[in-house]
């Protein structure tokens, strides 16, 4: 694995740091390339001040041969942290092995084969997916596809919730557009569905000639209504993902867990976990912290269980299929259901750390600076197809994504369809797209550059605008390891937003086509150039294609 300077960094301390614990952050640029509290740390195990402690491991660090060979200066800043300077011989040489590896500059096999089960999207299968719904789709796929480029084997998993009461609503509400279609008059309840798409979809079942009974026998027609709405939806629903650029492994019915539903309540029932009282079968959920205890089965001799039940039954299915980890992708709106969810992981008596679960906030569209109110069962909502026909589903994936799971999102339509340096993802495909230009137009007027430069061709570089380039691209492993480690997805977003910005800076100040000096020649054309193809590898991460001209 390509030693970063974070790996450096971090043996460097280590074997001063008397087992203290410590970080290596990002400062100010103004400060150095990189930071550490292990002053912190450290003053605690010595008992002394802060700065006394980080002033003494600054005088040892400048006389440890590694540290000298890698930093130019070595300072301690109020209230105790050490900032680190790189000498330009490691830049260059770090720029070297970018330029030399740059094909699969960025890859960290710290999966090492590891399984990992990503369940994101997982939208009842009722109605489209929503705007909302593209937020968890985007960060899924691209949580897949970082930790697929770190080393871990992923499955995409898509749960399919058909069964249950929200089902039953919607095979009633198709039925009785289905009869209103057909002459019949009824009336339309308001905890019906009651967007467009259940009259298309009741539409389309009369068009085909789905249902040929009578329209009296109104509990066969919501049953043959519901699998036939539930059918058509899951299509719509799998067609809208490829549009937005993205597959699942696996598709799992919530119905092929029936066997193991009972076989869950009856385990947990031998252990002691659950009790009968008031006709249902309840979950002992306080014995393992929770408020009050939640109810598996409405009643005894009911074939139909609780969410939860499903939930329980899911979590020992994901188990018997060991994965290394278990990780579910779902609305903040879920946080209830994470903690009783987790109690049943306890209880069943499942490593708690195969399991990983991921809230993001909800989605907000903006229009002409207004919010706009959603609601699915009322039928007011952006469904995703829709928004993919207005803005390329590459700019909706970079927009959810810029942001931490948990944070709200307010989707700013105008600043999405904005072709401008306003618009982040415009402004980071802007600078791949001038890189591909220069190198395209360097190549028509039969320019020659030394693709695999020396060492002594980089040490060249001096401009401080081309060190942030570089400097920059070397963090490119270390983002993607931060990552795959935490799953904080966004900061590959910043990441490529401070890489476009210094590559522009770049751009717009120095001279590269007629450079006469070989050497700078050599190495700005080679920086560049491999600037972009980090570039183009982050944005693939995002699932968004890096467009050669724009």
């Amino acid at each position: 694995m390509f030693s970063t300077f974070r790996h450096k960094i971090t043996e460097i301390l280590a074997s001063y740091g008397q087992g203290a614990d410590f970080s290596i952050s990002y400062p100010k640029e103004e400060f150095g390339h990189y930071a550490t509290n292990i002053a912190f740390g450290l003053a605690k195990i010595k008992k002394e001040p802060i700065m006394k402690v980080a002033g003494e491991l600054v005088s040892i660090l400048h006389k440890d041969k590694k540290a000298k060979k890698l930093f130019s200066e070595i300072s301690v800043a109020s209230p105790g942290f050490i900032n680190f300077t790189l000498s330009f011989p490691a830049i260059h040489e770090s720029l070297r092995n970018i330029i030399y590896h740059v094909l699969t500059f960025g890859k960290v096999n710290i999966g090492n084969g590891r399984k990992i089960n990503i369940e994101f999207v997982s939208a009842n299968p009722t109605g489209p997916l929503t705007m909302g719904n593209g937020r968890s789709a985007a960060y899924g796929d691209s949580l897949a596809k970082i930790l697929e480029f770190s080393g871990f084997k992923v499955t995409r998993e898509y749960f399919i919730n058909d069964v249950g009461n929200q089902t039953e609503i919607l095979g009633e509400s198709v039925a009785r557009r289905f009869m209103q279609l057909n002459k019949v008059e009824t009336d339309f309840p308001e905890e019906m569905y009651q967007g467009k798409y259940i009259t298309d979809i009741a539409r389309q079942m009369k068009k085909e000639g789905i249902y040929h009974g009578s329209l009296n026998n109104f509990e066969e027609l919501k049953k043959i209504s519901k699998e036939y709405a539930i059918e058509k939806n899951i299509g719509s629903i799998e067609d809208t993902l490829k549009k937005f650029g993205l597959s699942f492994d696996v598709w799992f019915s919530e119905r092929t867990l029936r066997e193991e539903i009972y076989k869950t309540l009856d385990n947990l029932k031998s252990d002691g976990f659950t009790y009968e009282s008031e006709g249902a079968v309840w979950f002992k959920a306080k014995d393992f912290g929770l408020e009050k205890d939640v109810v598996l089965k409405k009643s005894i001799g009911e074939k139909f269980t609780t969410y939860l039940a499903s939930d329980f039954a899911y979590a020992r299915n994901k188990i018997s299929r060991n994965f290394d980890l278990n990780v579910y992708v779902l609305g903040a709106d879920h946080h209830g259901d994470v903690q009783r969810l987790k109690a049943g992981i306890k209880a069943m008596g499942f490593d708690e750390e195969k399991f990983k679960f991921l809230l993001y906030q909800l989605v907000t569209l903006k229009k002409s600076g207004k919010s706009v109110r959603m609601s699915k069962r009322k039928g007011k909502f952006v469904a995703l197809e829709d928004l993919m026909k207005e803005i390329p589903a590459d700019v909706i994936r970079f927009f959810f994504l810029m942001k931490s799971l948990d944070k709200h999102i307010d989707f700013d339509l105008e600043l999405a369809k904005e072709e401008s340096n306003k618009n982040p993802i415009f402004y980071i495909e802007y600078a791949y797209a001038r890189i591909k230009s220069l190198l395209k137009m360097a190549k028509e007027k039969k320019m020659k550059w030394n693709k695999r430069p020396s060492v002594k061709t980089i040490s060249a570089m001096t401009e401080k605008e081309a060190i942030t380039i570089a400097v920059l691209m070397s963090r490119f492993p270390e983002t993607i390891e931060e990552t795959a480690k935490d799953f904080q997805v966004h900061r590959l977003a910043g990441y490529l937003y401070d890489l476009a910005s210094a590559v522009h800076s770049f751009y717009d100040k120095y001279r590269i086509i007629g450079e006469a000096d070989e050497k700078l020649l050599d190495v700005r054309i080679n920086l560049l150039s491999a600037a972009g193809e980090v570039i183009r590898q982050g944005l693939e991460l995002f699932g968004i294609t890096a467009p050669d001209k724009m």
